[in-house]
């Protein structure tokens, strides 16, 4: 009996379907053999002491990309993670220093004060209707600007008490920062993936009218999305404050860069609707892969920032590219 045209496509859309690997499969493969190639290089590369550098160098960003990776979902994005940081760090700095605060406690408000910007920044570009281009950018000054006129200008150090404690220390070989970015990861992970609010983001940042259609409430959705990063971003500086004993000035800095580049890099559409935590967590990954073996092999240290835009502007290719239609 010949088969309809019909039945030949849709047979011939199913098979082509099943060659179509996940984006996070790919992209474990390519980082499987980038960590290869630069580990034949150099055999030091693939060691367990730089494996740990390698996870260390992406635990600030890491906890920032969170939050970001979810906003860029919803249609979104934040240029004023780092100086968020940035504050949150000077804020709990200050807060330990010259008001004798309890840690924990200082923590928590470090982390608010974030989530606030973060607020802000969401009834800004949301409720106000001014582009989160614009708002996130304007707040990027603000927040340093803020952070600045606290501090004087002058790192905040020495701090009382073990402030190493809450990133410093030790479990399991590994120090509790690294081990905090990765259950953070995990945790959100798995709740985007299982929950319906993942479900809503997905809709937001793919069909926003078919989600108002829905009664999906986009714009309280994108707040909360803002609040979160800005509250991870101010926990990010936190994290570091407490790794390096000292709060900077200059904490964040091009930290909104390098997590953009990651989630394009992780298959992260930025028109918003789809992509991965984890397809990001791998992009960070790679990224970082890429630069560390570059130095390793003994690449000018001033090319670095060049090979991460070219990077990046394959990924977004990538992502852009028409894709068969089935």
């Amino acid at each position: 009996m010949r088969m309809s045209t019909v039945q030949v496509a849709t047979n011939t859309n199913r098979k082509e379907k099943g060659f179509r690997l996940p984006p996070e499969l790919i992209l474990l493969i390519v980082l499987i053999f980038t960590m290869g190639f630069f580990g034949l290089q150099n055999s030091n590369f693939l060691s367990v002491a730089s494996l740990r550098i390698l996870l260390l160098s992406v635990v600030f960003t890491g906890i920032i990309l969170i939050g970001q990776s979810l906003l860029i979902i919803a249609g979104e994005f934040d240029l004023s993670v780092g100086a968020v940081a940035s504050l949150g760090a000077v804020s709990t700095a200050i807060l330990l220093a010259s008001w004798n605060m309890n840690f924990w406690v200082a923590i928590v408000i470090g982390t608010l004060i974030g989530g606030l910007v973060g607020l802000l920044n969401g009834v800004i570009s949301i409720v106000v209707g001014i582009p989160a281009f614009v708002t996130t950018l304007a707040m990027l000054f603000l927040a340093r600007g803020f952070g600045y006129v606290l501090s004087g200008g002058d790192p905040v150090y020495p701090l009382p008490g073990d402030p190493g404690v809450l990133a410093k220390t030790e479990i399991l070989g590994l120090v509790s920062s690294a081990w905090i970015f990765l259950f953070l990861f995990l945790i959100a992970d798995l709740y985007i993936r299982t929950s319906s609010i993942g479900r809503k983001i997905y809709l937001v940042g793919g069909n926003p009218v078919a989600a108002k259609m829905s009664g999906i409430q986009v714009g309280k959705i994108k707040i909360g999305l803002f609040m979160l990063t800005g509250a991870l971003s101010a926990f990010a500086g936190i994290l570091l404050m407490s790794r390096s004993e000292r709060a900077d000035n200059v904490t964040g800095l091009g930290w909104e860069l390098a997590v953009i580049a990651a989630a394009a890099v992780g298959g992260i559409r930025l028109e918003g609707g789809r992509g991965s935590l984890t397809g990001a967590f791998l992009g960070l990954i790679l990224l970082q892969v890429i630069l560390q073996g570059l130095i390793t092999i003994g690449t000018n240290a001033m090319l670095l920032d060049a090979v991460k835009g070219i990077v990046m502007v394959i990924a977004v290719w990538l992502a852009f590219r028409k894709l068969p239609q089935t």
